[in-house]
């Protein structure tokens, strides 16, 4: 590639990423990704301590079997959660746009609002499907290293990095709120720590 391709495909990326950091702006998508990704994450962690409790229970102990029903799991909450989401933005920010025009008597179709508007309903979706499967995966890593600890040792290590991942995620949401960041990880375990004891519980009663 010549040095003025180079030039030319920077300058073009350069003005591309200008464009959506408007449109990240104009719309106004950090508030709203920082949330659909707590929440979803949180259901992917709190769904994979529920796998676990589930498979620990009924002696599962093949630890591909365990590794398929989370990432089948994971990947159906993250669909739900990608077309969940964008249905529901579409039809909010179409609603927001569609407003706007009857108070301002013109079409806002082909202006940046509504690009702003596609982007925001595109990246919100992508962060909402992808949340509950990347904190699903990061959970189910011991289960890869089963050649070295057993799949009994798999399980309670899957389940100290789920609550490892709530701590986190209420670190993040103390920062957002400004709370005292331990308190508010430690509220996030303590959720974490009551759906695993339900799900045991039911688990050992169904059993």
């Amino acid at each position: 590639m010549t040095p003025a391709k180079v030039k030319s495909a920077s300058a073009w990326l350069h003005e591309k990423f200008d464009l959506l950091s408007h449109y990240h702006e104009v719309a106004e998508v950090g508030e709203i990704v920082r949330r659909y990704f707590v929440i979803n994450g949180f259901d992917g962690v709190l769904t994979t301590l529920g796998v676990l409790a589930g498979g620990y229970i009924a002696g599962v102990d093949r630890a591909r079997a365990v590794i398929s029903v989370i990432v089948t799991t994971a990947i159906g909450i993250g669909v739900a959660g990608f077309y969940g989401s964008y249905l529901v933005e579409k039809a909010e920010r179409e609603r927001a746009r569609h407003e706007l025009e009857e108070y301002t008597f013109s079409s806002l179709e082909d202006t940046s609002i509504s690009s702003a508007s596609t982007y925001a309903t595109i990246v919100i979706a992508i962060v909402d499907g992808l949340s509950p499967v990347i904190a699903a995966a990061v959970a189910m890593i011991p289960f890869f290293f089963t050649s070295v600890i057993s799949v009994h040792t798999a399980y309670f290590a899957s389940g100290i990095v789920a609550l490892i991942e709530l701590f986190l995620l209420g670190i993040f949401l103390g920062r957002i709120s400004r709370d005292r960041l331990i308190v508010s990880g430690a509220k996030l375990v303590a959720a974490g720590l009551v759906a695993l004891g339900l799900s045991l519980l039911l688990g050992r009663e169904v059993r």
